[in-house]
C-alpha cells in the first residue's frame, strides 16, 4: 500500500511535461530518487505515530495504529448487518490509512516548499524570478497535493469497505483499500481538470 501511495505521489507527476529544462542538480536529485521519498514518506509516518501516542488520546491513538486488516476480520465475526459491517470498516480504514496519507502529503508538500525556495535563491544570481508567480504556483501545487490526499484517504476508505464487504475481510479490505489509494487521486484530477481546467 505505501509503494502504490509512493508510485502515485511521486512517480505520476513525473510524467508531466517539465516547464524548465535547465533546472538544478538539485531538483534533479529530487526527482531521480523515488527511494528516498518512499524511505523519507515511512520515516515521516514513524515520526507522526510517535506524536500521536505521546499527544493524543489512549484511545484514539490505539484507532489510528490499528491493524485495519485484522479489525475487518474481527468485525466479519460479529455477524453485523452488511451496510453496517461496510460502513465500520471504512471508518476505520479511515483512521487506519490517516498518518500515511498525511505523511505522503507533508514529504510532498516540502519538496515543492524547497524547490521554491531554491528558484527563489536562483533568481537572485540570473535575471530574476516573479516571487509573487511562483507563489501562487507554489500554492497551486499545494492545494494540488492536499486534493490528490484527500482523494486518496477518501476512496480508499469506501474501497476497503467495498473490498472487505464482497471479498474475504482481510484480503478484500487490503485490495479495496490499495485499490481506492492508487485511484482516488487520479479520478478527482481528471474532474476538476475537465470541469474547470485546473491542473493538479
Amino acid at each position: 500500500m505505501t509503494t502504490l501511495r509512493s508510485f502515485l505521489m511521486f512517480y505520476l507527476p513525473l510524467l508531466e511535461p517539465a516547464t524548465n529544462v535547465d533546472e538544478d542538480d538539485d531538483d534533479d536529485f529530487l526527482n531521480d530518487t523515488p527511494e528516498e521519498k518512499h524511505t523519507t514518506v515511512v520515516t515521516t509516518r514513524r515520526v507522526l505515530e510517535r506524536l500521536a501516542v505521546i499527544y493524543v488520546s489512549q484511545r484514539m491513538a490505539w484507532k489510528l495504529l490499528k491493524d485495519v486488516p485484522k479489525s475487518a476480520v474481527r468485525k466479519s465475526q460479529k455477524g453485523m448487518p452488511t451496510t453496517l459491517y461496510f460502513f465500520k470498516v471504512s471508518r476505520t480504514t479511515f483512521r487506519g490509512h490517516l498518518l500515511g496519507v498525511v505523511a505522503a502529503g507533508l514529504v510532498q508538500t516540502g519538496i515543492e516548499i524547497y524547490r521554491f525556495f531554491a528558484r527563489i535563491k536562483d533568481s537572485e544570481e540570473s535575471d530574476g524570478v516573479n516571487t509573487k508567480k511562483e507563489a501562487k504556483v507554489l500554492g497551486k501545487k499545494v492545494s494540488g497535493i492536499t486534493i490528490r490526499c484527500g482523494a486518496s484517504l477518501i476512496f480508499a476508505s469506501i474501497g476497503a469497505g467495498i473490498g472487505a464487504t464482497l471479498l474475504r475481510p482481510s484480503i478484500g479490505q487490503w485490495i479495496g483499500c490499495a485499490a481506492g489509494d492508487l485511484a482516488g487521486p487520479i479520478v478527482v484530477s481528471v474532474c476538476l481538470e475537465k470541469a474547470f481546467h485546473v491542473d493538479l
